[in-house]
């Protein structure tokens, strides 16, 4: 019958279901060598190359334009972080953790770690910075909870380290995302919202203790903050929460490894 039997005794239900699984398996191959874009080849931790780098292929070459000026980014590009990562390892074989060779919220390493972004601001669709002071920010004001400005900044040694001097928002998804804090020593500091907590009458960062509130990097401008500055200030206080509380989580680590 025609139609049944197209080719013969060649089934067309049959050959519908072979495109499919080859498609499928080509949709498979094409995501996953895609997402191979960054961070590919894989490495060790001490920065030679893994001995098992998967059944699948780096992907050619692309250049992506980036727009509002931002110039051209060429993936995979071979590149490779330049900086020495102060660890050193547990275990002969890998899969172990590695330690803290120095002072790990300094290094970056560990739940302090950063990636290497951008050394530039984030955009949003029309060119312009995502984060910025609230001071600077027409038309955004609190309309919900407390406002923190004035409120004084307490540590997770429930030491007072300074006071909340500016909110830094995202324009785009309107909300906060960082507290300016003016330190009692000098100078001013960003700390994540996420890493906090807004009391009645203080915030309480518990991750951090007095001491270690100087240590968050600082940003190059004073209204603006970049990509690599966000991924820098986020570790640090989030990496208080195993180096930086008390009585010291990363100490106790070190005695369990020996």
């Amino acid at each position: 019958m025609v139609g049944v039997n197209f080719f013969g005794n060649f089934d067309l239900a049959l050959l519908s279901l072979y495109a499919f699984w080859a498609f499928f398996a080509f949709l498979v191959y094409y995501l996953q060598t895609e997402n191979m874009r960054e961070g590919y080849p894989l490495e060790l931790e001490d920065g030679t190359a893994a001995p098992n780098q998967g059944p699948f292929s780096l992907p050619k070459a692309k250049t992506f334009h980036l727009p509002h000026g931002r110039g051209d980014l060429t993936y995979p590009n071979g590149a490779k972080e330049a900086r020495d990562v102060a660890l050193t390892p547990t275990a002969v074989s890998e899969g172990f953790p590695h330690a803290p060779t120095g002072n790990p919220m300094a290094d970056g390493v560990g739940p302090a770690s950063w990636a290497p972004r951008r050394d530039v601001p984030e955009l949003d669709g029309h060119g312009h910075n995502k984060i910025v002071p609230m001071a600077r920010a027409e038309g955004f004001m609190i309309s919900a909870g407390r406002d923190p400005r004035g409120m004084k900044v307490q540590g997770g040694d429930l030491a007072i380290v300074g006071t909340v001097s500016d909110l830094w928002v995202d324009a785009p998804e309107q909300l906060a995302r960082y507290l300016e804090v003016e330190l009692a020593t000098g100078g001013k500091r960003l700390i994540p919202v996420p890493m906090l907590k807004i009391k009645s009458d203080r915030v309480v960062v518990h991750a951090l203790t007095a001491d270690m509130f100087a240590g968050i990097p600082t940003t190059r401008s004073s209204t603006e903050v970049t990509l690599l500055e966000e991924d820098k200030i986020s570790g640090y206080v989030a990496g208080g929460l195993l180096y930086g509380t008390r009585p010291s989580k990363f100490e106790a680590l070190q005695k369990i490894l020996g």
